[in-house]
């Protein structure tokens, strides 16, 4: 009887529709979409991505619109306007919480700009959010945030009390 309470208490505990291969199919869905964008494959990055998608970065017409379409704008201006662009992570973490996936952690973007002959690296964090549709993980909001400056002098926002 201890077994079957137990049983019952570990099913309720399992997310619903999750399963044990979800965190890999999740991290194979990431690392095909950073080879897609590495081997200038815009459609196989967008492959992975969810018709409905957002998308937040630093930079980009698009950031904050809704649609796979304002996703491959902002990556079509990118790769229009730039040459030998390399995305790499570290410190990538999985998760699964309910039925959604996530994958984070830093990037280092390497880019040559127009042409100019000398890269250029952007660093930061980022957030790639999926959801399962049709049996697989789509990104359903990706979120870059680019590394700050140094952090600035601490300084008062209060009004001064002056007597």
């Amino acid at each position: 009887m201890q077994t079957i309470l137990v049983a019952c208490v570990a099913l309720l505990l399992i997310a619903p529709g999750a399963s044990a291969d979800d965190l890999d199919e999740i991290r194979a869905s990431f690392e095909g979409a950073v080879a897609a964008l590495n081997g200038g494959n815009l459609d196989g990055f967008l492959d992975t991505v969810h018709d409905d998608a957002l998308s937040f970065y630093s930079c980009g017409p698009t950031s904050g619109k809704q649609g796979r379409e304002a996703c491959a704008l902002d990556w079509e201006l990118f790769f229009n306007t730039t040459t030998d662009a390399r995305f790499e992570t570290k410190s990538t973490e999985y998760r699964i919480v309910g039925a959604v996936g996530f994958a984070y952690g830093e990037y280092a973007l390497s880019v040559n700009y127009n042409g100019q002959g000398r890269q250029t690296v952007h660093e930061g964090q980022y957030t790639m959010t999926y959801t399962k549709v049709d049996g697989e993980w789509r990104i359903a909001m990706q979120h870059n945030t680019p590394a700050g400056d140094a952090p600035q002098p601490v300084r008062n926002l209060r009004p001064s009390q002056q007597p």
